[in-house]
């Protein structure tokens, strides 16, 4: 059977099933698959209803959040149309790639603030805890003029909740196995999530405390050899909001604390079996102030820092072996400061435009060291030091990455102009001073008409901008020397800000009761893409890869999108989106790695009563090159994930479901293969409010 035909087999059945009997759900009220009334902030940094912002806005409700179970961001991202997501590789984690960019070019923002990147350009999202997410915004394509670098691809903007004045909380907690694959043994209880808030006020302040916590055991997808898939250990979020609304400001301060301490089995040059360490405390404080000057003026301040400390050890089983022992030690710092203000006429569609308008400070910095035990005791060129360990072994200290900041300062306006009565024009610009290459403005300009046919609602919507990003520390300076597995990734200094040419269209027809269609299509040109690319040369007698980053001259990425959401009854509601993406390197005239061509997403929501509701999520991912020069592929793949939740009161309820159902896994003897790791996973969970 094609794949393709299979997926929508299987979710025609599904629908069929569902409208075959109604009696179950009819009596209860449930949410539309859409609610154009729906407030977002992130197209135009101002609230806006869904219906009436000016850019393509996709919107991901806490409702359907905490019915897919969601760990992380991760797992949230999954469904959502248009979005892959691809494992970052030497890490236990995933990145996001949106409209062909990857996870270097969209922009990971959690109330507006950047996330740290766990390498130095991409973020993790593995990492952001889904505990207290109120909703998810994702602003598709070049997000540059009102959101700086790093926005060439998109932007995606987790809410989370405020704080409640009364008193209250949740916990949450689940077990699941991947069964045999388990190291531990069959029947072992492979990951743990644990899952906890609770708020009230007191002082006259909002308190809200929460904790996130997955623990896991290691997982094997071939015992036949040492090397495991997945990592042993713990992923943490703490956190603690303190928020104060008055009648007319609203102040919140937020400390976050996320700890990662990880190890998997892996082997050391030589064939020595290993175990990577991973030790990652990032440590977070933000602030945000909102004043009301009057009805129609509002100033907000943010502020953010975040440390990172990220320590890597690759360390030989055997104590008495030593040599190739590895130790790495990462710093990361970012700090942000931004000043907005909005002007939002009250006699809206009279000809009165609304302004918003800021200025923003942003530095980040990254330093690295490395230690590496050899048999040698020659202090090489770049080593800082060699200290002897007096058993005939070495350890050689480098500086792998100075201490080197960057910094830039930006300045934003964007005004939105009313043509008719449901039209209007924006306009906008950023304007950016980076410490390292100097002053750039990218300009955008979206349109927004609609209008009424008979019961259905349309709004058509269309974009252009200039997209703009400078290259990170990471691409500039790291030197990620893996030879212990065969491979250096090195920066440079030599590298040039990217900059694109991005078109945006799409069309939204709903009858505001029970369907909602939206078609889209983007063209992006890039000049100067940054990518890390085999150099040819090798060291250690061939054995170790050398790859660079460097600029491809020219680059596109082009495609379109289908997303239909219907609810045939109350309490049903479904969503099947189709995407296909062309991404290539326009100078060579070939594919740009890692990137599916089409994906198929379906997503069931079935209340079957107010107790009882079950969500079945399948993603179809056609194959994609992994080495464009080797001719390298990635099998496609289908997986399925399915869901429950039984209510037994208002407080207590229970949950469960597979991931992964199908089991689709990669085969570990192909290097090309990057199906999903993580095989089939059933899970049951209890949660507890109060």
């Amino acid at each position: 059977m094609n794949k393709h035909v299979g997926v929508l087999q299987i979710g025609g059945l599904l629908s069929l099933f569902a409208a075959w009997d109604v009696s179950f759900a009819q009596d209860e009220s449930a949410d539309l698959p859409f609610n154009l009334s729906d407030v977002v902030v992130t197209a135009g940094r101002i609230e806006r209803t869904l219906a009436d912002t000016p850019v393509r806005t996709q919107l991901l409700d806490k409702a359907t959040i905490e019915k897919l179970h969601t760990r992380d961001l991760r797992d949230a991202l999954r469904i959502m149309p248009g979005v892959q997501l691809r494992e970052v590789h030497g890490k236990t984690g995933e990145q996001v790639y949106l409209q062909g960019f990857d996870g270097n070019r969209v922009l990971i923002l959690v109330d507006g603030l950047p996330v740290t990147a766990t390498t130095g350009s991409t973020v993790d999202v593995s990492q952001v805890s889904s505990l207290d997410i109120e909703r998810i915004e994702i602003v598709p394509g070049a997000g540059s003029s009102q959101y700086g670098s790093a926005a060439m691809g998109g932007v995606i903007n987790v809410i989370t909740r405020k704080t409640d004045n009364r008193f209250g909380g949740r916990v949450r907690a689940d077990v699941g196995t991947f069964g045999e694959r388990e190291v531990q043994g069959d029947n072992h209880p492979g990951e743990r999530h644990l899952a906890a808030d609770v708020y009230s006020q007191w002082a006259g302040l909002n308190w809200k405390l929460g904790l996130d916590q997955r623990q896991a055991d290691d997982f094997d997808l071939n015992k036949d050899n040492y090397r495991s898939n997945g990592f042993d250990g713990e992923k943490s979020n703490y956190q603690l909001a303190v928020s104060h609304q008055g009648e007319w400001s609203d102040h919140r301060l937020t400390l976050k604390r996320f700890v990662e301490d990880t190890a998997y089995r892996t082997e050391a040059k030589g064939n020595f079996n290993a175990k990577k360490f991973e030790q990652l405390d990032r440590d977070h404080i933000s602030v945000h102030n909102n004043w009301s000057l009057s009805v129609a003026h509002t100033l907000a301040f943010s502020g953010l820092y975040e440390s990172q400390r990220d320590k890597s050890d690759q360390l030989k089983n055997d104590p008495q072996i030593t040599s190739g022992n590895l130790y790495r030690d990462a710093k990361t710092h970012q700090k942000k400061a931004a000043l907005q203000w909005s002007w939002l006429p009250q006699q809206w569609g009279a000809g009165l435009a609304s302004v918003v308008s800021g200025v923003e400070w942003y530095q980040e910095d990254l330093s690295q060291n490395k230690a590496e035990v050899k048999l040698s005791g020659v202090q090489e060129p770049g080593v800082k030091r060699v200290d002897d360990l007096g058993n005939g072994t070495f350890l050689h200290h480098t500086e792998e990455v100075k201490l080197e900041t960057r910094s830039t300062t930006e300045a934003f306006v964007q005004s939105t102009v009313p043509l008719l009565a449901d039209s209007e024009l924006s306009l906008g610009a950023r304007w950016q001073n980076d410490s390292r290459f100097g002053d750039h403005t990218a300009p955008s300009l979206n349109i927004r008409h609609g209008f009424l046919l008979d019961d259905w609602s349309i709004q058509l919507r269309g974009g252009v901008a200039a997209g703009y990003r400078a290259p990170n520390l990471k691409e500039s300076y790291f030197e990620f020397d893996h030879s212990v597995n065969g491979y250096k990734v090195l920066g440079s200094e030599e590298l040039t800000p990217e900059k694109s040419r991005s078109v945006q269209a799409s069309l939204n027809i709903t009858d505001n009761n029970a369907i909602n269609v939206e078609l889209s299509a983007f063209h992006n040109r890039i000049t100067d893409l940054i990518e890390a690319v085999d150099t040819g040369r090798r060291e250690d007698n061939g054995r170790v890869a050398i790859y660079e980053s460097t600029n491809f001259p020219k680059a596109m990425t082009r495609g379109y999108g289908m997303s239909v959401q219907h609810s045939p009854f109350s309490g049903f509601q479904q969503q099947i989106s189709f995407n296909y993406l062309d991404a290539r390197d326009l100078e060579k005239h070939q594919a740009l790695p890692n990137r599916s061509r089409r994906s198929i997403k379906l997503l069931l929501l079935w209340d079957i009563s107010y107790r009882w509701n079950i969500t079945l999520s399948g993603e179809y991912q056609s194959e994609f090159y992994t080495d464009v020069a080797k001719r390298n592929v990635s099998p496609g793949y289908q997986r399925w994930d399915l869901k429950t939740d039984f209510n037994l009161n208002k407080t207590l309820g229970f949950y469960g479901g597979i991931n992964n159902l199908n089991d689709v896994v990669r085969n570990t003897s192909d290097a090309s293969d990057r199906r999903p790791s993580r095989g089939r996973f059933p899970y049951i969970g209890l949660s507890y409010s109060f």
